[in-house]
């Protein structure tokens, strides 16, 4: 194993413990370690994403485009951070309804994505009967969503109830094949938790 294999490999396992730890702070509710480390691992995971394969270039070009690539990252996020903070997105509660605030790139500015509570209680009681065999399953098997009156929900409420819930670890995303529920057992329950914790605006 060379250097840029060993280095490529600790990246990983730390990842891989940052989840654990992601895990264990839901699991104890503490919600507010949950979204501060969970950026931090998906920070990460952008590292590992952005390493090409070494299979059409030397390891050590390879490393050092990786390390280029993620410098020049950090300076253009550096440049905006007078008018921007980082840890994007961020969740806050505005009565009955979640609030998913973002930045824009093409914008360059925060914008927000606005849905009730009922919202993210449709989609836990859809996530949990879809997976309520541990198996993977797509956004297509969740949609449409309908709330307690029988509506259609818009699609992009349902996908910003779901970026709360990845970002606090109670759904593991596989790439493009979907999602799963890591502890089932106490998923709504998790859930209740998560609005109750949520920072109010």
């Amino acid at each position: 194993m060379d250097l840029v294999e060993r280095a490529t490999e600790l990246l990983r396992q730390t990842e891989a413990e940052m989840r654990k730890i992601v895990s264990d702070a839901a699991t104890a509710g503490d919600y507010a370690s949950v979204v501060q480390v969970a950026a931090l691992a998906r920070s990460l995971g952008e590292i590992l994403e952005s390493t090409p394969e070494k299979s059409s270039t030397p390891a050590t070009e390879t490393l050092r485009r990786s390390v280029a690539r993620q410098t020049a990252h950090s300076t253009r996020r550096s440049r905006t951070t007078s008018r921007r903070k980082d840890g994007y997105p961020r969740f806050v509660r505005q009565g009955d309804r979640f609030v998913r605030i973002a930045w824009s790139k093409r914008d360059k500015r925060e914008y927000e994505q606005k849905a009730p509570f009922t919202v993210l209680k449709a989609l836990t009681e859809s996530m949990a009967k879809t997976g309520s065999d541990g198996r993977v399953f797509s956004t297509d098997e969740l949609l449409p969503i309908h709330d307690e009156d029988g509506e259609e929900v818009p699609s992009y409420q349902v996908y910003a109830a779901l970026a709360l819930l990845k970002q606090v670890g109670l759904v593991d995303q596989h790439g493009r094949q979907g999602y799963s529920i890591p502890r089932l057992p106490e998923f709504k329950r998790a859930v209740e938790s998560v609005w109750r914790n949520l920072p109010e605006k």
